[in-house]
């Protein structure tokens, strides 16, 4: 029986598993199969994170981020970070940790810890803090990054683009909503979308004036004022106007021909309000 018990152990123990030191990553990922170029994936990715995020993350270019990836759902769950059963991800903000799952959806991989990693990056500047970002601006730009590590299609742009515009809300009522009072998976999946959509408007139209509006935030001061101080954005249907006016300049070369996209199948996502130094994704 004791035997058992310490098989069991050191088989469920991550001082076992393969590790995969990177310049900026300690890799450690469970059993014996191997993930091809996950180094150079992952600094793919380090390079588009420096660019974007290294301004609320500095820490980032001389301290590594340690990956954790398991190889099944099922042992994620069974894990020692112990996460919820619906989640397929989780960021330690004080480990500086990333935890994911692999699946049999190979190309899921990268984009998932490219999510967790944005959160871990952008989390650690509120934490100074000991804060926290609104849930708007943290998922949408997680999920800005995660479209940007794609190298062939881009699946949040391609939702953007095609959307019909009743997928968003009012911005005066987007902006007021609980994501855990929205309980149809489809106006999830479009909360994500429309979060995604605002915080990539901030950011092509000023980085600089995107990284000083979180500063603003970071500092108590009122999103209203935030807005105003750096995009001279007046209110919500000021903000509404002017966010779709930009859409309606990016999608207007888009192909008119019969297109159907439902992407919101496989984007599953979900925001739990846990304790302040632990992300976790579904």
């Amino acid at each position: 029986m004791i035997k058992i018990f310490l098989l069991t152990f050191l088989l469920n123990s991550e001082e076992t598993w393969n590790r995969v030191d990177t310049s900026h990553f300690n890799v450690f990922f469970e059993g014996k199969w191997q993930i091809p170029n996950i180094a150079i994936d992952l600094e793919r990715i380090y390079n588009l994170m420096n660019f974007n995020l290294s301004y609320f993350a500095p820490w980032m270019k001389n301290e590594k981020t340690n990956i954790y990836i398991y190889s099944s759902y099922e042992n994620y769950l069974k894990g020692r970070f112990s996460p919820p059963k619906w989640s397929k991800g989780l960021s330690l903000v004080n480990k500086k940790t990333v935890v994911v799952y692999n699946t049999v959806k190979k190309d899921q991989l990268i984009p998932t810890i490219t999510h967790e990693l944005t959160h871990l990056y952008f989390e650690s500047f509120f934490n100074q803090k000991l804060k926290r970002p609104p849930l708007w601006l943290n998922e949408g730009l997680a999920v800005y990054m995660e479209d940007d590590s794609y190298q062939d299609e881009h699946l949040w742009n391609k939702a953007l683009r095609y959307s019909p515009k009743t997928s968003y809300l009012k911005f005066e009522i987007f902006f007021k909503t609980d994501l855990n009072s929205i309980k149809n998976d489809n106006d999830i999946a479009n909360w994500y979308l429309q979060s995604y959509g605002i915080v990539r408007y901030l950011i092509e139209k000023n980085k600089i004036a995107f990284y000083k509006m979180c500063s603003d935030i970071l500092n108590s001061k009122k999103i209203e004022k935030a807005l105003w101080d750096n995009y001279r954005i007046i209110d919500s249907d000021d903000f509404e106007k002017k966010w779709f006016y930009w859409l309606s300049e990016i999608t207007s070369g888009k192909k008119e021909n019969k297109i159907e996209f439902k992407p919101f199948k496989r984007i599953e996502f979900k925001y739990l309000n846990s304790h302040s130094f632990r992300h976790y994704d579904i």
